[in-house]
């Protein structure tokens, strides 16, 4: 009988770990929705089909493998660059070339995608790097209905090009377009035209499916926010621009103590924000905060507001526009957190003077970032923050890793 019962009890914690993990239904606002609300990062340039396309350093090293291919991707990762090379986007004979480079832009690796996955019908429609687990992510899609491929595309594929070895792999039909990675998780969605269409959340280490969820028509974007509350929600926009978001049961949560560095732009059709005295619109007008300058904004949240949210600009306290607000939040709960031992001073680069100039000071016990290297400047050392495109640093001295 002690058997019986510890076995039951071992069942249930499986199955309540299980329902722990997944996608929760938050709200549909359809086609209501503002701009504001999301950032459109994860697909940079905004107009490509399909395959994102950006390019962050286009003087790579290709070597032999890529030297007539197009480079469509070149970003930042953790150990140095990551870039994508393929024939042009029109061509069906299809070459896909992932180059993954230290800092100082030496290669270190070069993947075939359709030699390691086995498939060389299919495209690849999105790539990314997992800092985390330094996976390498990619699916292999078929452009057009699954039935041209006898239903054998649209595979999600986890691949390690330092031990070169397929870490796993999906089912047929699970990845097309846009996925998405967070600390345990991958989201991403199947769907095109008249075929089902399925919005998925997957565990980072096996591929397992935690979440599938039904569409009406296919998912076109992903994005994900923590909020204050440290919840993480994912948002998917569909082919007719309707907005879903969703609540992911079982992910960390961003911060202990609620102090999360987080910058701030303007997202409003004329560029800018205008930062108040007081939340109204007859508060004096301090200064202006603008639009996104390369992956940085501007500006440092210090309370969100439902319709009023205080910042400050370049060391000037005042009040904006919450519906014209964008945020990035540097903590994601990926790893270990950079954590102010003191009043500690973030800084930007100065493109014009080649040196650094102060940002934003940050109060001690603040969570400042947790994706991070290191970084020498005129003999100091820094940690380098990483963002869309551009970096802050702070000193070693004035921070912790937890």
């Amino acid at each position: 009988m002690k058997r019986i019962i510890l076995s039951l009890l071992t069942v249930l914690t499986v199955c309540s770990t299980a329902s722990a993990q997944r996608l929760v239904s938050v709200k549909n606002y359809g086609a209501n929705w503002q701009k504001s609300m999301l950032t459109m990062k994860n697909k940079p340039n905004g107009t490509i089909f399909r395959l994102r396309e950006e390019k962050q350093n286009e003087y790579l090293p290709r070597g032999e493998e890529a030297k007539d291919l197009e480079q469509f991707i070149s970003e930042r990762i953790d150990i140095g660059w990551l870039a994508l090379y393929r024939r042009s986007a029109g061509s069906t004979d299809y070459k896909f070339i992932v180059k993954i480079y230290d800092k100082d832009e030496k290669p270190l690796y070069t993947i075939d995608l359709g030699q390691v996955s086995g498939n060389d019908y299919c495209e690849v429609q999105d790539v990314r790097w997992d800092n985390d687990t330094h996976n390498l992510l990619f699916n292999m899609a078929c452009p057009s209905y699954a039935s041209d491929v006898n239903g054998k595309g649209s595979k999600l594929h986890c691949y390690n090009p330092e031990r070169r070895q397929m870490v796993w792999s999906t089912d047929w039909l699970t990845s097309n377009d846009i996925f998405i990675l967070d600390s345990k998780f991958v989201f991403c969605s199947y769907g095109f035209t008249s075929e089902k269409k399925y919005l998925y959340m997957l565990d980072k280490l096996t591929g397992k499916v935690y979440s599938k969820l039904p569409f009406t028509y296919k998912v076109e974007y992903l994005e994900l926010q923590t909020e204050q509350n440290g919840r993480e929600y994912l948002y998917a926009i569909d082919y007719n621009d309707h907005l879903f978001k969703y609540y992911v049961e079982g992910a960390r949560t961003v911060a202990e103590n609620g102090k999360v560095f987080t910058v701030v732009f303007a997202v409003s059709d004329d560029g800018y924000l205008n930062v108040r005295s007081e939340p109204s619109m007859q508060g004096k007008v301090l200064t202006k905060l603008w639009m996104e300058d390369h992956g940085l904004g501007r500006g440092v949240l210090l309370e969100k507001g439902k319709q009023w949210s205080k910042v400050s600009v370049d060391g000037i306290v005042g009040y904006v526009y919450t519906k014209y607000l964008g945020q990035s939040s540097w903590v994601l709960g990926t790893g270990p957190k950079i954590v102010a031992n003191k009043a500690a001073t973030l800084y930007c680069e100065d493109n014009y003077e080649g040196t650094l100039k102060p940002f934003y000071t940050v109060t001690k016990g603040t969570i400042i970032a947790d994706t991070f290297f290191e970084h020498s400047f005129d003999g100091v050392d820094y940690y380098e923050l990483r963002t869309g495109h551009d970096y802050l640093f702070v000193k070693k001295s004035d921070v912790i890793v937890k």
